[in-house]
This record gives structure tokens, C-alpha cells and sequence, in this order.
């Protein structure tokens, strides 16, 4: 339903009010241009577009969700000669299902458990700490009223490790990583990517992007979640259920605590 789909994009537009991009930065691309080829400042000029996926596609249609999306165009980014755009070399390094597993097996141990959460709007809550500076243009239901009628074609700087950026995974990857193991102590785990062990409360932590899968002893997972949700907006914390698109069902199981997947 196309009413639906604008709807579920007009709810991504919320981007603007974490300060993803800044409007007060607003000037005519050519003039960004003109200014960075003058003084030898390279510059990234690129655009945004808004996209929409359905979340849950394998399940049931009234179990699926629309999900809007503001991205950055990667692929047709340039500099101020009009030269393809060459970003840092950084690689996000998103957990294997081995990792997962060994997190949620350790979550089955007795006296343990295995709680989850996703972080909202992962990306965005890390800066976009990019080389050089980048310039956006936004799509027309994104110009601000006062926009329209005086500029040809606006662009702002984007601030904000945006999807669709090719440095946005490794800029967020690294900033929970900063919170982890600042905060919580936390050593990263060989072999085992983007997992995290917190000796003083015995707890293991795995990412995968935005879902975060926390397994240990039972009492020690309040009190990790309640000051990680000071740091990082996150949204409710629950058993785990879905996982790396993986349904998984706690049961007994020959006598023994199980899970199916």
C-alpha cells in the first residue's frame, strides 16, 4: 500500500531531530565546490534517498512490519572535481552464527539466561568521523518550507554515520565497542567477532549491527541493561526470540535445558 509505505518513510524523517544532518549548514553545491577547489580541501558530495523494506518478510503478512529508510547514496558520491568519492579503508566485523551460538549456549548454562535488545537507529548514534568533509542533498520532502524557491540544489553536512555510508558500520562497531569496554570492562573476544566478555559480572555480549545478545548469570542482566540504556538508546529488553533472522524456543530436551532453532 503506497499510503502505508509514505507513512513508514515520513517516520524515518525523525533522522533530522538526532542531528544526523545539520540544516543550518546549508549552501548551493556549486558553491561548496567552487570553495574546496580554491583552497585544496577535498570534499565529499553526496545525496540521500528514501527507500522501504519489509521487516518479518518471511513470516506471516500480518506479523510483517514496513520499515522506512533515509540512506546515503554511496554509489554515486563525488568530489569537488566530480571524481568518485574514495572513503577510509575501515571494515565493520558483524558476529558469525558461531559466535551467536556460543553466546546463547553459555546463556543455557544453570543459573544463566539469555536476554536481548536492539539498539534504535544504531548507526546514527555514532558520528560520522569521516576523512574528509561530506555534503548531502536531500530529497524534496525533506527541504525545510524557508528552502523552497531559493535554492537550485542545497546541500548540508552530514554529521551522523548514516546507512548507506561504506564507514557507517565500522563507525558505530567502534563506538558501542568504546562504551563496552570503557564502561563495562569489557575485553573483545578472539575468533569471535564483535562479542565482548565482562569479567566482573560474568557476562557475555554479542552484536549483530543493532541486536545486541547478552547471556550470564541471571542477576547479573538488570543491572548491565540499565546503564548501557544511559549510553545507548536502546529499546526494550527482552528473552530471547529472534536472532540473526533465527527463531529460537527454549524447552526441556532430553532431561536438559535446550533451545530450537
Amino acid at each position: 500500500d503506497s499510503a502505508d509505505t509514505l507513512k513508514a518513510v515520513r517516520k524515518e524523517a525523525g533522522l533530522e531531530s538526532k542531528g544526523t544532518w545539520d540544516t543550518t549548514t546549508v549552501r548551493e553545491a556549486e558553491a561548496i565546490k567552487r570553495e574546496a577547489q580554491k583552497s585544496g580541501l577535498k570534499v565529499h558530495l553526496g545525496s540521500l534517498m528514501s527507500i522501504c523494506s519489509i521487516k518479518f518478510a518471511e513470516l506471516a503478512r500480518h506479523l510483517q512490519i514496513l520499515k522506512g529508510r533515509i540512506v546515503y547514496r554511496g554509489d554515486c558520491a563525488k568530489d569537488e572535481w566530480g571524481h568518485a568519492a574514495i572513503y577510509q579503508e575501515m571494515a565493520a566485523s558483524p558476529t558469525s552464527t558461531q559466535a551467536a551460538n556460543a553466546n546463547i549456549a553459555y546463556g543455557l548454562v544453570p543459573g544463566h539466561k539469555t536476554t536481548t535488545a536492539d539498539a534504535v537507529k544504531a548507526y546514527v548514534q555514532s558520528y560520522l568521523n569521516s576523512e574528509h568533509p561530506t555534503w548531502i542533498s536531500l530529497p524534496p520532502e525533506l527541504w525545510p518550507a524557508q528552502w523552497k524557491g531559493k535554492f537550485k540544489r542545497p546541500m548540508v553536512r552530514l554529521i551522523k554515520s548514516l546507512y548507506g555510508h561504506p564507514e557507517s558500520g565500522a563507525h558505530w562497531e567502534r563506538h558501542l565497542e568504546e562504551i563496552i569496554v570503557k564502561e563495562f570492562k569489557g575485553v573483545p573476544v578472539d575468533g569471535h567477532p564483535s562479542s565482548c566478555w565482562i569479567e566482573g559480572s560474568k557476562l557475555l555480549l554479542t552484536v549483530y549491527v543493532d541486536d545486541l545478545l547478552l547471556s550470564g548469570p541471571e542477576g547479573a542482566h538488570k543491572s548491565f541493561w540499565d546503564k548501557l540504556e544511559k549510553l545507548v538508546d536502546i529499546e526494550e529488553v527482552t528473552p530471547l526470540e529472534r536472532f540473526l533472522g533465527r527463531h529460537h524456543e527454549f524447552a526441556e530436551i532430553k532431561g536438559q535445558r535446550g533451545v530450537r532453532f
